[in-house]
């Protein structure tokens, strides 16, 4: 039996429309040949598995293959405590480590700027921000690339909360 996509009614084989809600029947066709690997643990399965056995991550973040070019899924080993210990160090460093060299460049200038506001109460206030905001993303940013997950490599607001 097959079940509708809509309302999950079981209807028959070969039927076109849902009984229930007049829904169109799609049958999909599920190609179980070829393998994939996971991009937390590296681990090889089959194309058509969604988690991944040996560490349950998501599958669905590993890229398929284009024009049968195989492509490589690449895992991140670099630690997030790491990271934020570098950024909590030297502004931008943990981001550096982490290959966004873009991002710790302009935490570091940021740093530099809100040194110089130092003489007025401002300053103090900037760089605290600026230095926690670091130490944040680049813990952030270290885990999103161990979970397979792409990390541009400028300042994102957006996210904080």
């Amino acid at each position: 039996m097959v079940n509708c996509q809509n309302c999950g009614t079981e209807v028959v084989e070969g039927a076109r429309f849902c009984k229930n809600c007049g829904s169109e029947i799609v049958i999909e066709e599920v190609d179980e040949s070829g393998t994939k690997f996971c991009s937390n643990c590296g681990f090889e399965m089959p194309k058509a598995t969604k988690f991944c056995p040996e560490c349950g991550t998501a599958t669905s973040m590993v890229p398929e293959p284009v024009n049968n070019t195989p492509v490589t899924a690449v895992r991140n080993d670099k630690s997030p405590g790491l990271a934020a210990l570098l950024s909590f160090l030297i502004i931008g460093l943990g981001q550096v480590y982490l290959g966004l060299t873009k991002k710790g460049i302009i935490l570091f200038v940021l740093a530099i700027i809100s040194g110089i506001l130092m003489m007025i109460l401002i300053g103090w206030i900037l760089w605290l921000l600026v230095w926690g905001y670091a130490i944040y993303d680049a813990y952030n940013s270290a885990e999103k690339m161990r979970n397979g997950i792409e990390v541009e490599d400028t300042l994102d607001f957006n996210n904080l909360f």
